[in-house]
């Protein structure tokens, strides 16, 4: 089995595939999923999954990189049908997210009309940017009064993600169905809130 680029994804396609898994990497690594999650994506492939690993470039807006995720997902499901003699339509389709990645899942599956037969949701990190990504806390101050002073932006302007953790927390409270969920949480990872998604659900 060799990576395909199909879509703006990357795929690895056994012959009879058992089900699909569309992955999501975390933040800093998810321009390059086939390279970064090589090991486990090629390990699960082996079983009969196929895998479609989305790339994606992190913004503040992460409803808008979760629309563009899954519209990026969705044409090529809808291209291997029609390209490759493939019946994906009846296949169980997981989704797999690390770190950011969780947040993108739960934000497709809560606003968007999807079905998923599962999702396993590593390392999830739903922190304000500035806690969730390192010296930022250091950066943002800097960026902000650049801004304010050469610019004449707004004074009380204000850098966070778009929804924001708590707006996040609300719309997957209120909106996920998936029923199926595998969360999984690394002892050394101190930015995880893997054991903050289980009230939610």
């Amino acid at each position: 089995m060799e990576w395909q680029e199909i879509g703006g994804n990357w795929l690895l396609i056994p012959s009879q595939p058992i089900g699909i898994i569309h992955f999501l990497g975390g933040a800093f690594v998810a321009t390059a999923p086939h390279i970064t999650y090589r090991w486990l994506l090629e390990k699960l492939a082996t079983q009969g999954y196929l895998i479609i690993a989305t790339p994606f470039i992190n913004t503040l807006d992460h409803k808008t990189i979760a629309l563009s995720v899954l519209n990026k997902f969705e044409n090529v499901l809808y291209r291997l049908g029609q390209n490759t003699g493939l019946d994906v339509k009846y296949l169980p389709i997981y989704g797999i997210g690390h770190s950011m990645g969780c947040k993108l899942h739960l934000l497709i599956c809560s606003l968007f009309d999807v079905e998923r037969a599962g999702n396993i949701l590593i390392s999830f990190n739903n922190y304000p940017l500035q806690k969730a990504i390192p010296f930022m806390d250091q950066i943002i101050p800097s960026i902000s009064d650049n801004l304010k002073n050469n610019w004449k932006i707004d004074p009380n302007l204000q850098f966070e993600f778009t929804p924001s953790p708590s707006q996040t927390n609300d719309i997957v409270a209120k909106n996920y169905l998936t029923r199926r969920n595998l969360l999984v949480k690394f002892s050394n990872d101190n930015i995880d809130q893997t054991l903050t998604l289980q009230p939610i659900f």
